[in-house]
């Protein structure tokens, strides 16, 4: 069995992503890694090579600072790298999220187990996503707390939803198992400085700059909302991770508990009651079909 491993990034320094880390949690998992870096201006395609494992294989791409068409971008530079996979699995993670090397055996079982059933074309990961800082955990709805992350090696299977997953080239969903892995994410943990740089290169790419201003403008001084339902994180980090974790010097607390029982979140506090009794998350777009 080979598995390979795909990406990309661009100007990740300039935005505060973790895509040195990301890539290293993937190379342990994978026979090869391909990452895809286009037209960057701040180092990323020097910082990729750095990293000097003959696993990697860096291709460029061209970029277009005018094109605001948003998703076929993302999806449009995911399929890229992943048109030059050769592994029978194929595992992706974006520039802001890390996996955890203890679950590398298992992912590595599952892709093993699956390799001779075809009807299985994909495996899902858990998600853990950061809001505000690394040590708060999100625990909201408008999140999604699984995702599509290994796909098989298919011309069929393409990035779907501004890469957030994978479907077919009819857009049917994949029909998938879970991995037992975990996904770290850590886009929503970056200092607030360093989050609203990133989050203004998005709108510019996604929007008008009258958008862009509108909602740039609406952020609050701190950018993270202050009313986010999280809970803290009590777990490890990636080991890739650490040393960036333990350099954080910023802080969140949201000023509402994650139970609030008032008019507007009334039917999502009894949606997360019954989250934490029975581990059952309601209300959550899935964008697979689980094999049971």
């Amino acid at each position: 069995m080979k598995i390979s491993g795909f990406t990309f990034i661009r100007n990740g320094h300039a935005l505060g992503y973790p895509f040195i880390e990301s890539i290293r949690s993937l190379l342990p998992l994978c026979d090869e890694v391909i990452v895809n870096v286009p037209r960057s201006t701040d180092g990323t395609l020097e910082s990729v090579r750095s990293i000097g494992d003959p696993k990697i294989r860096i291709i460029e791409s061209d970029w277009d600072e005018n094109e605001r068409i948003g998703d076929p971008i993302f999806k449009r530079n995911t399929d890229l790298a992943h048109d030059l996979c050769t592994g029978d699995w194929c595992v992706y993670l974006q520039g802001d999220e890390v996996f955890h090397e203890d679950d590398l055996p298992i992912m590595r079982a599952a892709m093993e187990r699956e390799l001779n059933h075809p009807e299985v074309q994909g495996l899902l990961v858990d998600y853990k996503h950061f809001y505000g800082s690394f040590w708060t955990e999100v625990y909201s709805f408008g999140w999604y707390y699984k995702e599509v992350r290994i796909v098989r090696r298919d011309p069929n299977i393409r990035a779907f939803g501004g890469a957030q997953g994978f479907r077919t080239v009819d857009r049917q969903k994949l029909h998938v198992k879970h991995s037992g892995g975990h996904c770290f994410h850590y886009g929503y943990a970056l200092d607030p400085v360093q989050a609203k740089i990133k989050r203004e290169n998005f709108l510019k790419i996604t929007r008008d700059d009258a958008g862009v201003s509108q909602e740039l403008d609406n952020c609050s001084a701190n950018f993270y909302d202050d009313d986010q339902k999280v809970k803290p994180f009590t777990g490890t980090h990636p080991a890739v991770m650490r040393d960036m974790v333990a350099a954080a010097t910023w802080t969140y607390t949201s000023r509402n508990p994650l139970i609030r029982f008032r008019k507007n979140y009334f039917w999502e506090d009894i949606a997360l009651i019954i989250k934490r009794c029975t581990g059952i998350t309601l209300g959550v777009h899935k964008n697979y079909r689980l094999i049971r």
